[in-house]
């Protein structure tokens, strides 16, 4: 994630190895993080007018940040610098907990990769064609197996998140998560396990998820989340986009609460990350993540917020 509490003037929006897609993020995020300055908005302005592609860019940028959801939480941290948080004894807590955590981190990054026939390991993204011709990006510690047969075009997810591309084919194209069924016959969409919770977001297309419940279809920019045992509610209105940043390398939040932006960040490295108490956690965070530098990422939350890292052995705890 880059450092966008910088000037405008700093190379961070001038980079020439940067698409202008990443440029005009950057940009969007810096207006909305309540540190632009008049310069900066102006800057800004002569930016979008050096080309139409510029402005294309800038438009899209701009509504790629307003679908994400901005909270009312969140435009109030913008307007306000927040307020020095107070030191607290939380090294006592964290003791147990480091005690824990690294006793628990090759069962919490295990995944049954030698079961599978496709996997990716902590941090790593992968591109696989099937025999069919249809596209799965895989992402970070994630793992699917193929069970392709006359009648269905099936998909076993085992583990974690994958974005899937189905070619056409008479046969339908399954994915499976224990008892649930995702079916679709186009379009793109994608899946993540956690245990035997699922998350489905459809990009185009449609897709039908189905189990121990009534089927649900599922439109273009539509979240489903199902918890087994739990009522199935409507698909959620998202823009998919920028949920699927991921497969671009990126991770989008907008106002998003400090605990969350760690569970993602979480998954692309090794290790754990924890936060010291659930007020830290609480802390509205926006940004555009670069998925290649989680440590990049914690070095810029701590100059952005109000808050510390700590590093240890296979843990980094915010305080």
């Amino acid at each position: 994630m880059r450092d966008l509490s910088l000037s405008s003037h700093d190379a961070a929006m001038t980079d020439p190895s940067q698409s202008l897609e990443d440029t005009a993020l950057d940009w969007v995020v810096l207006l909305n993080s309540g540190k632009a300055t008049a310069a900066d908005r102006l800057a800004y302005q002569q930016w979008c007018s050096e080309s139409p592609v510029h402005q294309t860019m800038a438009d899209e940028a701009q509504m790629l940040w307003s679908m994400i959801g901005q909270t009312t939480t969140a435009r109030q941290h913008s307007k306000t610098h927040p307020a020095a948080r107070r030191r607290r004894h939380w090294w006592p807590a964290l003791a147990a907990s480091v005690v824990l955590a690294i006793a628990g981190v090759t069962g919490w990054q295990q995944w049954p990769a030698l079961s599978s026939d496709y996997h990716t390991s902590v941090g790593q993204q992968q591109r696989v064609t099937l025999p069919d011709g249809s596209q799965v990006i895989l992402n970070s510690a994630s793992a699917f197996s193929l069970a392709y047969s006359n009648d269905e075009r099936t998909v076993i997810l085992r583990e974690g998140e994958a974005l899937f591309e189905p070619a056409s084919d008479p046969r339908p194209f399954v994915v499976r998560i224990g008892d649930e069924r995702v079916q679709a016959s186009g379009g793109a969409f994608s899946v993540r396990r956690d245990g035997d919770a699922v998350t489905l977001v459809v990009s185009t297309g449609q897709v039908q998820l189905s189990g121990q419940h009534q089927p649900m279809l599922v439109q273009a920019n539509q979240r489903l989340e199902h918890q087994p045992g739990q009522p199935l509610l409507a698909g959620q209105k998202v823009d998919a986009a920028s949920l699927t940043a991921w497969q671009r390398g990126k991770l989008i939040f907008n106002g998003r609460p400090l605990g969350e932006v760690i569970g993602e960040l979480e998954r692309y490295q090794h290790g754990r990350i924890l936060i010291s108490d659930r007020e830290l956690a609480a802390l509205p965070v926006s940004g555009v993540f670069e998925l290649n530098d989680p440590q990049g990422s914690l070095r810029t939350l701590e100059q952005r917020y109000p808050l510390k890292v700590t590093y240890l052995p296979w843990l980094a705890v915010l305080h």
